[in-house]
């Protein structure tokens, strides 16, 4: 059933208009489904996946793919490096490294032709930040050259007369303005390449063999990691200037790290902190700023993970590939983050879980997903093996790429712990104001700005229909203490200071209002904690949400003869009673207007596998098993749909994951978005 399945999903994606990309954002453990039989579809083909939900575009076949530099077919096609880029300028162009040579792809994954063999596995091409058709790379001995995809001619750059060899040593990307390498002659003198003067920079001699990679920073600094640990000069990771004068130590172990710029423009390291035997949050990506080695963590891994990092030039996000040496079972070892590609935020405000790369340790290290986004941050490929050396025999060194578009960024599928809700930004028409409230512009906030107060009985008032509604703001060492109301009566006092500074944060909540209109008010105190150096508050949007009982006429329920659906009342549920069924068949559907959805259910060690659909096609199978009781649990959020109504369908299967003791399919309420 399952493999049919995947291809009713492929055939599905085809033709789908809408958002390719979803996610969730607890951090629940969520084992992933089928691990020891699903296949991949064909190369060309989609599926989605079954925990997160983004649609997995499968870009390569290695074992129905010749091998141009000798007899047989390949072993594996994989993306060079994390922190490398293998989209050009325009996202129209890919290249990917076909065991020893690279190919060209376009945009969406589809092979043009193999590259010239002197573009070798260990050329380091990188793609012009300006010209789409072109991109650098180094010869096995002392030449930089350019190549035009367009044309098919390589020139020559500049020859380094002076060393018999050049390399990136690895993991560098050229830099953000297109025209800056970091090179090393003899993988021992380190200096800073200008393209467009045909310039050589000073030269630091690193004494051979002790650098493992050097990073040029989007302001042409250079980062060099060092394999010795340690505080003396030439150990751990050192900043340099361009000319190569030591500025500071960053840290004192070297780590999977990448380079990128901050949400306020301040030039960062991201850095995998687990050989740090002193670090204050163990295993763990941790923000770095540059200019004064300023730390912030920003993702808590369990011990046995490790990562890569992948940072675009823009956005605000950055992007993780864990994966787990030790090769873990679903149903025993398995901890949050496993084998997951995920999407962070800069400011650590959110963490994005956009899929299981299913990629096992049947090799020492080409398994690794090695995730690499584009440089806007629009599309992310990785490598992955999915475990087909023991599910179809292949070579311990098989992989394929696969790629996620990432051009939408509206959640298809939501966590457990807050729901996905219509947004209204603090200058939305339905927000009144009253007193002195000022105007702070900011790319971390909602929509890039938010609004702000400190005088006593300054107030925020914000109307609105719906039966759940969240504050979003901004709160750091200067905020104070506000009163929240709610249709005129007291509901909390807020104290929003914060010791370091959290942008989009949910300062309040309030749930289970009664159908109509309703305000939220929130009122300045022109007071603050002891530790604030000041009483700001702030309004940055609003979150809300319409609930529907699962007793609602909108709702309605089927199930083949003899089988049923059965109530459940008790007081943790959503109004006080739920619905469920565990028979292959039954159904539950909701009718609705709206442009997004979400099921509430409820979840626990007897609970099983759905399907959910959307005005008749499929759209996911979701496990809804978890060890221990987890009521109004948010199952699935789809988001994206287009105006007017629409039919979202849940189905029990009567299937459940091994774990479970039963395959019981909850139905709570629902949450509709206009």
């Amino acid at each position: 059933m399952f493999c049919a399945l995947v291809f009713a999903i492929a055939v599905w994606l085809a033709g789908w208009p809408g958002s390719a990309f979803a996610y969730l954002t607890d951090s629940n453990v969520y084992p992933p489904i089928n691990y020891f039989t699903f296949h991949p579809p064909a190369a060309g083909g989609s599926y989605v996946d079954p925990t997160f939900g983004s649609a997995i575009k499968r870009i390569s076949d290695a074992p129905g793919s010749l091998n141009a530099a000798d007899a047989g077919r390949l072993t594996m096609i994989v993306g060079e490096y994390s922190t490398v880029s293998p989209f050009n300028s325009d996202n129209a162009k890919l290249l990917l490294q076909h065991q020893s040579y690279f190919a060209l792809y376009d945009g969406t994954g589809n092979y043009l032709r193999d590259l010239p063999f002197e573009i070798s596995a260990s050329s380091e091409p990188r793609w012009s930040r300006t010209d789409p058709n072109v991109f650098y790379y180094h010869t096995a001995s002392n030449q930089l050259k350019r190549f035009n995809t367009s044309t098919g001619v390589a020139s020559v750059v500049h020859i380094f007369s002076e060393y018999t060899t050049i390399s990136g040593l690895g993991e560098s990307e050229i830099s953000a303005d297109g025209d800056h390498l970091v090179l090393a002659g003899e993988n021992r003198y380190v200096f800073v390449f200008e393209i467009s003067t045909d310039t050589k920079g000073p030269v630091l001699d690193t004494g051979g063999g002790a650098v493992d990679s050097v990073y040029i920073t989007p302001s042409n600094s250079v980062i060099i990691n060092w394999y010795r640990a340690g505080i003396n000069p030439f150990t751990g990771v050192e900043l340099y200037d361009r000319n190569m004068t030591f500025l500071r130590q960053l840290t004192t172990v070297e780590g999977h790290m990448a380079v990128a710029r901050d949400v306020n423009g301040d030039e960062i390291m991201l850095w995998v902190n687990a050989a740090d035997p002193l670090a204050s949050c163990p295993n763990s990506v941790v923000k770095i700023r540059l200019a004064d080695g300023q730390k912030t963590c920003l993702l808590s891994l369990t011990w046995g993970l490790a990562a890569h990092i992948s940072a675009p030039a823009s956005g605000g996000w950055f992007y993780v590939s864990t994966y787990a040496p030790s090769d873990p079972g679903p149903l025993s070892g398995w901890a949050a983050y496993t084998n997951e590609i995920l999407q962070v935020a800069l400011d650590g405000s959110q963490v994005r879980r956009l899929a299981h790369h299913r990629s096992r340790p049947f090799n020492s290290y080409w398994y690794t997903p090695r995730a690499s986004a584009s440089r806007d941050g629009s599309r992310l490929v990785y490598s992955s093996n999915y475990g087909l050396q023991a599910i179809l025999g292949y070579p311990s060194g098989y992989l394929d790429v696969y790629l996620i578009d990432l051009s939408s960024s509206a959640p298809a599928f939501a966590g457990s712990q807050a729901p996905v809700a219509t947004r209204a930004e603090q200058d939305n028409e339905a927000v009144k104001y009253g007193g002195p409230w000022h105007t702070n512009t900011y790319p971390a906030h909602s929509g890039g700005s938010a609004v702000l107060a400190m005088d006593p009985g300054a107030q925020a008032s914000f109307t609105f229909t719906g039966t759940a509604v969240s504050w979003i703001g901004y709160r750091d060492q200067w905020s104070g203490i506000a009163r929240v109301y709610v249709d005129g009566v007291p509901k909390a006092t807020v104290d929003t200071y914060a010791s370091t500074a959290q942008s989009q944060v949910v300062l309040f909540s309030t749930s289970g209002l009664g159908p109509g209109t309703h305000t939220l008010t929130i009122e300045a105190t022109g007071t603050h904690n002891a530790a604030s150096g000041g009483s700001w508050i702030w309004i940055d949007a609003f979150d809300l949400v319409t609930r529907l009982e699962q007793e609602d006429a909108s709702v309605g329920y089927t199930c083949p003869a003899s089988a049923t659906w059965y109530a459940n009342a008790h007081s943790f549920h959503s109004g006080g009673s739920a619905a469920l069924a565990i028979t292959q068949g039954c159904r539950a559907t909701l009718n609705f207007t709206g442009t997004m959805v979400s099921w509430i259910g409820y979840r626990d060690q007897w609970s099983g596998i759905a399907l959910v659909s959307i005005d008749g096609a499929f759209r996911a199978e979701i496990d809804t098993y978890t060890p221990s009781g987890d009521a109004q649990a948010r199952i699935f959020t789809l988001s994206g749909l287009g105006p007017g109504s629409h039919t979202l369908t849940i189905e029990a299967t009567g299937r459940r994951n091994p774990a479970s003791g039963g395959a019981w399919i909850w139905v709570d309420a629902f949450e509709v978005h206009p």
